[in-house]
């Protein structure tokens, strides 16, 4: 919002914008917190008695409060083995979220699946391209046959023309991880910025991540593999039925 210390505003009630839920109450900022490139950077901080006095608030508040941070003066586990004890188990009013390691492993184990159904169709994705290759140039094959007679004709070893088809379809991946960390880099870079403006998370897109080196390379050879069966019906090219002339 571009507040700077000494400025002024008014806020507003309720969570959907309406220009006539505005308060007459007017704050000033004090201070401008340096940038934690987190979901804290959108806020702006208020103490809880600027909103009990607030009109159309409860001065007592207890109820309009949906979270509190807690910092246990004791860190052993019995002070919050007791906590949870007086409000989750015998209390039916607050949740008391202990420990939270426990309690933040359970929350992504329930949204887990999301991540293995993207895993799966990155490997599905994988696959089709593979097998696009593979027919791509097992296609083209009866085209240059004749090509590759006159190759054979000219001295090249069976080998060669087999070495020569795998390399083709590993070029042919190579090209496409090229063109894949190009548009990767231009979507993630837009989606970054536009993350960070509306959460203030920020996502670096140029991070590394073992994985940007083992997938490309896994799947170039796996690209090169999908070039083996062209590559032995090259190899099993008879000369001399491919040299003689077609009417």
């Amino acid at each position: 919002m571009n507040l700077k210390v000494g400025d002024t505003f008014h806020p507003f009630h309720g969570l959907i914008f309406d220009e006539k839920n505005q308060h007459s109450e007017t704050y000033v900022v004090v201070g401008v917190l340096k940038p934690s490139n987190t979901p804290a950077d959108q806020v702006i901080w208020i103490p809880l008695e600027g909103i009990q006095k607030m009109s159309g608030h409860d001065p007592k508040m207890a109820t309009e409060v949906s979270a509190v941070l807690v910092k246990l003066k004791d860190d052993s586990a019995l002070a919050g083995f007791q906590m949870d004890t007086r409000y989750n188990r015998q209390g039916d009013h607050l949740t008391f979220a202990w420990p939270i390691a426990t309690i933040m492993a359970e929350l992504f184990d329930k949204i887990g699946w999301f991540d293995q159904v993207l895993a799966l169709v990155s490997y599905l994705v994988a696959l089709v391209a593979t097998a696009s290759i593979l027919v791509s140039i097992y296609n083209s094959m009866n085209e240059r046959r004749r090509e590759i007679a006159i190759l054979r004709a000219l001295g090249a070893r069976r080998i060669t023309l087999f070495a020569s088809i795998l390399l083709e379809a590993a070029l042919i991946s190579a090209l496409g991880m090229l063109i894949s960390f190009v548009l990767y880099g231009v979507i993630f870079t837009v989606a970054a910025g536009i993350i960070r403006a509306q959460t203030g998370v920020v996502l670096d897109p140029l991070k590394f991540n073992a994985v940007m080196l083992w997938a490309p390379a896994a799947l170039i050879v796996l690209g090169a593999l999908a070039g083996v069966i062209p590559a032995i019906k090259a190899y099993r090219t008879d000369v001399a039925q491919n040299l003689a002339p077609s009417s």
